[in-house]
């Protein structure tokens, strides 16, 4: 006999895929998605008007916190997002300087988010949808950290001829 799913859920979201992911400060996705493979965290980043949103390939429990404690430690000040949704429950932290903080309200962290993380978040689309719409908004994390650290020295190195140094 098959059991009986509560009431307002539907049946597969037991089943559906969790989904982690981090919210960073930072503006250009690729240098997210460096020091996301620097840190041995893969997955896909997202560039958007609120920063750098990278969702990743680990969902394990506690992957989350490792993920968050490794970039916050980087961003130093600058608080991020960390993100969950598993069976249908978001939950978020902030985290700032590799320590994790208070547990935000999801309908609080999400409100002034851009669609594409509110609707990743919700479930209602998935980062291949996105990379489908919007090709050069997102980046692979999945490099050899050689070439990770090669791309931070280039950007670097073409941020500080921008700015004439």
């Amino acid at each position: 006999m098959k059991e009986a799913t509560p009431m307002g859920r539907p049946a597969e979201a037991s089943e559906e895929k969790a989904t982690v992911a981090l919210l960073t400060p930072l503006p250009n996705g690729k240098v997210l998605a460096a020091l996301c493979s620097l840190n041995s965290i893969d997955g896909k980043v997202i560039e958007t008007g609120a920063g750098a949103f990278a969702v990743l390939d680990d969902t394990s429990e506690g992957a989350v916190d490792n993920a968050g404690k490794a970039i916050s430690t980087f961003l130093k000040e600058q608080p991020m997002l960390a993100m969950e949704r598993r069976g249908g429950h978001i939950t978020i932290h902030r985290w700032s300087a590799g320590e994790k903080g208070e547990s935000l309200s999801p309908g609080f962290a999400l409100d002034q988010a851009p669609s594409a993380i509110t609707n990743l978040m919700m479930g209602t689309e998935n980062i291949e949808d996105f990379a489908v719409t919007h090709p050069d908004k997102v980046h692979d994390a999945n490099m050899g950290r050689f070439k990770a650290f090669k791309e931070l020295r280039k950007m670097a190195k073409e941020a500080n001829r921008r700015e004439g140094l």
